[in-house]
């Protein structure tokens, strides 16, 4: 299976040579590696049954996992 930032960088390579993936992104600015890489991981955890939360500690977003009720 490939990892997320494998698919990101093919991503990125594509949307940048414009190859038959969308006309559209002419139009639009290309998004980074990273920034296709965090997608790919909120898709992924979408699946996931929880939510974020701030944490003043870390100073950044955390997943919290919802329990089973």
């Amino acid at each position: 299976m490939i990892d997320n930032k494998e698919l990101a960088k093919y991503l990125h390579e594509r949307m940048k040579t414009k190859d038959e993936v969308n006309t559209t992104f002419h139009l639009i600015k290309v998004p980074t590696e990273d920034e296709l890489g965090f997608w790919i991981q909120q898709h992924q955890l979408s699946h996931c049954s929880g939510h974020y939360e701030w944490s003043k500690r870390f100073k950044k977003n955390m997943w919290i996992a919802d329990e089973e009720t």
